[in-house]
């Protein structure tokens, strides 16, 4: 009885070290074999005028197609400008306001795989 109790023990615990093992040698490849993917980053978003404008800082890894859109306080989209495609580095990209309302607005930068929303203010006076 004691003999079959430590065989079955024995296997079990061999099986076991073999599974954390597998799982420990398929976490450490996918770590270092898939990285995660970058986004686009947005470094600036600054208020010109005369004539009131948006101008949009960014940061893209590869070329994608970049969605810009105007949204309110409920995260509703008030307006959107056309969609772009950019290469990847650094642009800056400038967007007409065309006579928004001063006052606190978002703005929304979109991508395939991200969503990005700033807060900037329109100030005339």
């Amino acid at each position: 009885m004691v003999e079959r109790l430590r065989l079955t023990l024995l296997i079990s615990l061999t099986l076991l070290t073999v599974i954390l093992l597998w799982r420990r040698f398929k976490q450490r490849v996918m770590a270092t074999d898939l990285p995660a993917p970058s986004h686009a980053e947005l470094l600036s978003v600054q208020v010109a005028y005369h004539p009131d404008r948006l101008r949009v800082e960014l940061l893209l890894p590869a070329d994608q197609e970049v969605r810009t859109a105007l949204l309110d306080q409920a995260h509703r989209t008030t307006y959107s400008w056309p969609a772009r495609t950019l290469a990847g580095g650094t642009h800056v990209v400038e967007l007409p306001l065309d006579g928004r309302p001063d006052g606190e607005h978002l703005l929304e930068l979109a991508t395939s795989t991200q969503r990005t929303i700033r807060r900037f203010n329109i100030r005339r006076a």
